[in-house]
């Protein structure tokens, strides 16, 4: 049985139709009562800040895919990190109690070299959580994942379709390497099965470094738009979420604390995930092709 958390956020709601198309037997951890007409998936009501709902949820579970972030939720903004602190723990805590094998986790890139923004900094924190809690894990860490309803995504989206004129912030030569929604859900899907990929986390990314400029360069040119871009000194974060978040479909307290982790890098280190699992991401301009062809 296989305990899925975020099953109707972007990365779950993917990951759940490809569990769905593997007749997995699978668990979706639901803070209102749900149903669904595939007998191969459950609903079961409960809340991570809430560790009893949770001892409930893993009864039986053998794996826990966690993908939960609390900086979504608009009235605990200032305290984002301390519950995401305390959903991981209350989560391990019912893992260790119900004999949970592995939790399998997708977290955000980052450079332990550089002074990490909030959001970031928190997301390791939890990566070091579940790390140290003594369940088999495996982990992914990207950066921007390019795909319809991912908060970073759509706030690229946004910025290049809205303005002919880009200011051009502090966030200039910062390098991220992207990938595609459908290479991000092929690898956890497919480490279910990889015995090697346990108590492992790798960086994942197309073979494309790009930085933030270059980023929203190339996609103007894939979608056949004609942008300038205007360099401005200082990082005005308040005022491009203020901005974005009125016109992105992306809370606005999300895109801030987005915006605010431009400032850090989010490249790759090498690893062998092709020798692991025998395909690489696909490149960037691929990748939104294929979201242009959807949309």
């Amino acid at each position: 049985m296989i305990l899925l958390t975020g099953s109707t956020g972007f990365i779950g709601g993917h990951v759940l139709r490809a569990l769905s198309e593997k007749n997995l037997q699978v668990r979706c951890l639901s803070r209102k009562p749900m149903t669904s007409k595939n007998p191969n998936i459950s609903y079961v009501t409960g809340d991570v800040l809430d560790y009893d709902s949770l001892v409930s949820a893993t009864a039986g579970v053998d794996t826990v895919y966690y993908f939960i972030h609390m900086m979504g939720k608009q009235k605990e903004q200032e305290r984002f990190d301390v519950l995401d602190r305390l959903a991981i723990n209350n989560m391990v805590r019912a893992c260790r109690t119900n004999g949970v094998r592995r939790i399998i986790h997708l977290t955000g890139m980052s450079n332990p070299d550089e002074r990490l923004s909030r959001h970031l900094a928190s997301r390791r924190e939890v990566e070091e959580i579940i790390r140290n809690s003594g369940i088999d894990y495996t982990i992914f860490r990207a950066s921007v994942i390019i795909g319809r309803g991912g908060g970073a995504f759509e706030i690229l989206d946004t910025a290049v379709r809205k303005f002919p004129i880009i200011p051009v912030l502090d966030w200039e030569n910062i390098q991220v390497q992207p990938i595609y929604i459908g290479d991000v859900v092929r690898y956890l899907i497919e480490c279910l099965d990889k015995n090697e990929t346990l108590n492992k986390g790798y960086d994942i990314g197309c073979s494309d470094v790009f930085t933030y400029r270059e980023l929203m360069q190339q996609y103007a040119q894939e979608l056949g738009l004609k942008r300038f871009f205007i360099k401005v000194p200082g990082s005005w974060r308040r005022l491009s979420a203020l901005i974005l978040g009125k016109l992105a479909p992306v809370d606005a307290n999300v895109v801030y604390w987005l915006i605010e982790s431009l400032g850090n890098n989010m490249v790759c280190e090498p690893g062998d995930l092709k020798k692991i699992f025998g395909f690489e991401p696909i490149p960037f301009r691929e990748s939104i092709r294929k979201i242009i062809k959807k949309d």
